[in-house]
């Protein structure tokens, strides 16, 4: 019996790929208008009036449309800054309810994902006696934020 020794030489990258661009893009409305995160009427304009890869091609060439502002704007006031937009059922991150829901049932706090983690590694990257550490100047922008410019 002769063993078959052979080797295959394959490089690739994993990672989360753009398989097209207005189709990945624009599902972003149908999303958050599914899971309840905007009305209907946000729904029409987000598919209308200013779909979301208008939105951002005009916001990388630093030229956004008065009409995609204003879908935009209602778009995030809608879904608020304490919903994770690419897991809409963890918990919301807001330290005081937290905490409060802590001391009022502790027995009912288990272990979970902890989704303050990014509030509170911005606040800590931010503070000044990081930055010397890190020997970290800000150039440009005020503060330091996850996936800022």
């Amino acid at each position: 019996m002769h063993a078959i020794f052979f080797s295959l030489d394959v490089k690739m990258q994993l990672g989360n790929p753009v398989l097209e661009v207005a189709t990945d893009l624009n599902s972003r409305a149908e999303f958050f208008w599914s899971h309840g995160l905007i009305s209907d009427s946000t729904y029409k304009l987000f598919t209308s009036a200013c779909n979301y890869s208008r939105y951002v091609s005009e916001y990388y060439r630093d030229s956004v449309s008065p009409i995609c502002a204003k879908v935009y704007s209602e778009v995030s006031r809608e879904t608020s800054r304490f919903v994770d937009k690419y897991d809409v059922t963890l918990d919301v991150c807001i330290p005081s309810v937290l905490s409060q829901s802590k001391i009022i049932v502790p027995q009912q706090v288990s272990e979970r994902v902890d989704v303050c983690v990014e509030d509170e590694t911005v606040n800590y990257i931010n503070r000044r006696d990081v930055h010397r550490v890190l020997h970290a100047r800000l150039v440009g922008v005020r503060k330091w934020d996850v996936c800022s410019k």
